[in-house]
């Protein structure tokens, strides 16, 4: 293939990617660096299938020309620089991001990798019998013992702190052991609705966060409302009770007297004058 020929063709696929583009409300840009291809089969069936979404892998050059053609935010053509796959779809990309972080798959330890947590191996009976295994999880620091013919984790062991790199010999013993610390899935970069640019700090929020945040953002504007007086009907029965109170002792101050005052001005009335000095008895 010329060179004229391959320039042309990555026009042709960046300008026909541009139309699909604007056919679609939502698109998300996906990096596909640290994802397995067997998890990215997997949800590729599942939009395809369960949200009619269109997916498709291209090379940076056609992303970036295509998402500059369709109009999308420059952060997003500036973000292509990795493997990555865009997602066409008319649901939301928080809810598209839901599949995604409930489809994650385990997976081992490999020498170098950081742990993001504490690594523990739990205490317990294992299906390994004694040998050369032995020393080695010895030495990637698990409590083991012997224990009618099998190896046993006597104690909860600490392969990795959050923060270390892990060794050769520790990942190797978590493989040993069948132990898979980590989950990988598919990492959205970004998600555009045309109007809003999503992050993915954003999209990752679980529901969770979101329940608590949006409770904290009411909690806060029905204070403000109460603050400034300005009635609504979630705060109306607040301000009501404010407003009596404050007219109440706003009568209570004045001596004014009224069917709401009345009982508690008699009442401090007898109590001062209960509380004056009496006359010398006999005259």
């Amino acid at each position: 293939m010329t060179e004229r020929k391959a320039i042309s063709e990555k026009k042709k696929a960046a300008k026909e990617l541009a139309e699909k583009i604007k056919k679609y409300p939502n698109i998300i840009l996906v990096n596909l660096k640290h994802t397995p291809t067997k998890l990215v089969q997997k949800l590729r069936k599942k939009l395809k299938d369960d949200k009619n979404a269109y997916v498709s892998a291209h090379r940076k050059a056609v992303l970036q020309h295509s998402f500059e053609e369709a109009g999308l935010p420059k952060e997003m053509v500036n973000a292509v620089d990795f493997p990555a796959m865009v997602i066409l779809v008319d649901e939301n990309p928080y809810r598209v991001n839901l599949l995604f972080m409930g489809n994650k798959l385990d997976v081992a330890a490999k020498a170098g990798d950081v742990a993001p947590f504490d690594i523990v191996v739990p205490a317990g009976e294992t299906d390994l019998t004694p040998g050369p295994t032995l020393s080695q999880l010895k030495m990637a620091g698990i409590h083991v013992k012997i224990d009618k013919g099998k190896i046993v984790v006597d104690k909860d062991s600490v392969v990795a702190k959050a923060g270390d790199v892990i060794t050769p010999e520790k990942a190797q013993a978590l493989q040993v052991l069948g132990i898979k610390p980590f989950k990988v899935g598919m990492t959205v970069s970004y998600a555009y609705d045309g109007k809003t640019l999503f992050t993915q700090d954003v999209l990752n929020l679980s529901l969770e966060d979101l329940k608590a945040g949006l409770e904290e953002a009411l909690q806060q504007s029905l204070n403000a409302s109460i603050n400034v007086n300005y009635p609504t009907s979630q705060n109306v029965k607040v301000l009501l009770t404010q407003a009596i109170r404050q007219g109440l002792n706003a009568g209570l101050n004045a001596s004014y007297y009224s069917e709401a005052t009345i009982d508690q001005l008699l009442t401090s009335a007898i109590r001062q004058a209960n509380a004056l000095p009496k006359g010398e008895e006999g005259g």
